[in-house]
């Protein structure tokens, strides 16, 4: 079920049924109103991920109900209008004032879901698969099913991949699936962090004295972890004695703490997590065998970002959806700037493009993030031609110089048409289909 939901204002009751309707089958949730005051309460109340409203309402215009919103404390959602009265002044007035788009009745319901998806993604994220914890691609939703699966059972999970790939939220989303919404523990620990001797600690625990700065007893994250899910992140870099005593905990499901002479029984899930291909360093004689073969019955491998690329605008627009979240500060991600992420080899994967939407939040002066708050340089191409048609390209490059022109007139309309040799009208044009606005 989509948690998302939509805000709807539209007084004609044919036309809010059917829109109801569509949006229902599509699995988007949506508050439906017929006047723009209760409209404005119900957004002043909660974070919609989208607007859709009439233009002409019984209280006021959708216009004046947009003006409202842009005074208020907490910003407008994207938003698009819908009106059987449109003109081109109307739609230049709201694309000025920061509306998403506008669509004139009739209208096809497909095309409005299309202008949907593209101000809204998150209203469509993974719409019949649950909430997309994972990724929207097609690997990615495979893993998803797989761990749904898997948590069923009573069976120890190993995760590989990349480094960055995200094997912590797969461990988490599985340890939710198993835990089916209690509070049961979830506990992750770093096997590569931490020294032997205190890993050790860590895990199993000690008793008052049993080394020195020991001065009180403490229960190790086996026992912490009773009941729930224990994540044990790089196990590939543990020891050869750390291996043995793992091997150990883990037929038999007990733990001896330092210093003591009792078995503690655990009841605990164990999540293993690597980087390291296990097999060949079991070849190498780096891995006990009888561990690998462990931890090993069930398996799930996550690919690096670069081979699942319908995951990195995903990751991108929830990065800058939960920024708005934290700071109250909306954040753009242009086209064009969807298509540099895109061809980027993100060899961090998911922890080098968070990182990288975060920062440029953060940094960007504007609301609008482009290449250049991702570091791509003015002077050089932005993209490869193996990822450019002729038409993408020299949509790339109008854009490009549409920005340079509207910056340098600083922002003046008519001086940026009369440079560009080209009408007010049709400025206005381009503006609307690059998603250009001027910064707040």
């Amino acid at each position: 079920m989509n948690t998302s939901r939509l805000c709807l204002v539209e007084d004609d009751a044919i036309m809010r049924a059917s829109l109801c309707q569509r949006f229902k089958i599509e699995d988007i949730g949506c508050d439906c109103f017929t006047h723009a005051e209760e409209a404005l309460g119900a957004l002043a109340e909660r974070q919609y991920a989208a607007l859709i409203s009439d233009i002409r309402l019984p209280d006021m215009s959708g216009e004046n109900l947009y003006i409202r919103l842009l005074d208020s404390e907490r910003p407008p959602p994207p938003t698009i209008f819908i009106t059987g009265y449109g003109t081109i002044d109307q739609a230049v007035r709201l694309l000025k004032l920061g509306a998403r788009d506008y669509i004139t009745k009739p209208f096809d319901l497909d095309d409005l879901l299309a202008k949907l998806r593209e101000v809204s993604p998150s209203l469509f994220e993974d719409m019949h698969q649950g909430n997309a914890e994972l990724g929207v691609s097609p690997v990615m939703r495979q893993i998803k099913n797989t761990l749904d699966r898997m948590a069923a059972h009573r069976v120890d999970l190993l995760i590989t991949g990349e480094s960055g790939v995200g094997k912590e939220y797969a461990a988490r989303y599985f340890a939710q699936r198993y835990n089916k919404g209690t509070d049961k523990p979830f506990i992750a620990i770093n096997c590569a962090a931490l020294p032997e001797d205190l890993l050790e600690a860590e895990l199993f625990g000690h008793v008052k004295g049993a080394f020195t700065g020991a001065t009180k007893s403490r229960r190790g994250m086996f026992e912490q972890a009773s009941g729930g899910v224990l994540f044990l992140d790089e196990v590939g870099e543990t020891s050869p004695r750390m291996q043995a005593k793992l091997l150990r905990t883990i037929q038999e499901r007990v733990v001896q703490p330092i210093g003591s002479e009792d078995q503690i029984p655990v009841d605990v899930r164990l999540v293993y997590a690597t980087n390291r291909d296990l097999k060949a360093m079991v070849d190498r004689g780096e891995f006990r065998e009888d561990l690998y073969f462990r931890i090993n019955v069930a398996h799930v491998h996550i690919p690096p970002l670069r081979e699942r690329k319908e995951d990195i605008l995903w990751l991108a627009h929830r990065v800058v959806e939960n920024y708005f979240n934290e700071h109250q500060a909306r954040r753009l991600i242009l086209p064009l700037t969807e298509r540099y992420l895109e061809a980027q080899p993100w060899p961090g994967n998911l922890r080098e493009l968070a990182n990288a939407v975060e920062r440029a939040c953060i940094l960007s002066p504007q609301e609008v993030l482009g290449p250049r708050e991702f570091g791509a340089s003015g002077e050089e191409p932005l993209l490869s031609p193996d990822h450019l048609s002729l038409k993408e390209a020299m949509e790339h490059y109008e854009e490009r110089l549409l920005r340079e022109t509207l910056e340098h007139h600083e922002w003046r309309i008519a001086e940026t048409a009369e440079s560009l040799g080209i009408s007010r009208k049709n400025l206005w044009e381009k503006m609307k289909r690059y998603d250009i606005s001027q910064p707040a």
